[in-house]
């Protein structure tokens, strides 16, 4: 069990890497976590939430913490050097960071790549929705941390369903990527006033979403098969990122749903 001082510097990305966890904080994100399986290390919970939820403690997946002495009690001042919360509940989880090769994603026909998507509640929210829209999972080059506590809550749970990727050399992954089947399309927001295209009839597809202010890498569109763009009907200058996001998920599932 990792103890107050070394939990406290989770909130860099660092120390995320170096103890491989994270933290989920709140009642909802520590059952969302416990109900989808995920590897909880330990569970942190003030002194008086123990007291005042004893219904939440006595739930049998959290019993199991107290049965296995694996709760870490702390006053409400300790608990709050912890939390990313203004008004934090006094319980959080201490959750095992999967280490997935981009190998195990290879056998899915849907996957999505954030190209340096920078706002984490941006990417809690793609995470979310690429859940919603069964996407079989997601490549993360470069940008905000998925692991970091925004993007963990900005999840609302999804986070514990789908398969995330982190890339250190987004260049050779695609490569692979292509050589395994996959078609590689980039959405490029300067094609809404352009004619509509339409994304590619492939068996599998891997479509790349670009940073707020720059979009996708010149690097990134040299490999691609494919340019993307959301036609626009008003003057908008741009669209959010993360629901540029759900409309192409969307465009993309509403042929290929059986």
């Amino acid at each position: 069990m990792l103890g107050h001082k070394a939990l406290a510097k989770l909130d860099r990305k660092k120390f995320r890497e170096e103890y491989s966890v994270f933290l989920v904080e709140g009642k909802k994100g520590v059952m969302d976590a416990l109900e989808a399986g995920a590897e909880v290390e330990e569970l942190v919970m003030t002194d008086r939430f123990v007291h005042e939820q004893r219904e939440f403690c006595q739930h049998t997946k959290v019993r199991s913490f107290f049965d296995t002495h694996k709760v870490l009690s702390l006053s409400d001042g300790s608990f709050v050097q912890l939390a990313d919360t203004t008004t934090p509940q006094g319980v959080l989880a201490v959750v095992k960071m999967p280490q997935l090769a981009l190998s195990s994603l290879l056998s899915g026909k849907t996957l999505a790549i954030l190209d340096d998507v920078r706002d984490p509640g941006n990417v809690g929210t793609i995470i979310r929705t690429a859940d919603w829209f069964g996407i079989d999972g997601l490549i993360f080059a470069g940008g905000a941390d998925p692991y970091q506590p925004k993007v963990v809550r900005a999840s609302m749970g999804s986070l514990f369903h789908m398969p995330l990727y982190v890339s250190e050399d987004i260049l050779e992954d695609l490569k692979e990527l292509k050589s395994s089947g996959f078609k590689l399309v980039v959405t490029r927001p300067e094609l809404a006033d352009l004619p509509s295209t339409a994304l590619p009839d492939s068996e599998k597809l891997c479509v790349i979403f670009g940073n707020e202010s720059h979009g996708t890498s010149d690097e990134v569109d040299a490999l691609a098969d494919q340019a993307f763009g959301l036609p626009r009907f008003g003057k908008a200058e741009s669209l959010n990122v993360a629901v540029s996001f759900g409309l192409v998920m969307y465009e993309l599932k509403k042929t290929t749903r059986t």
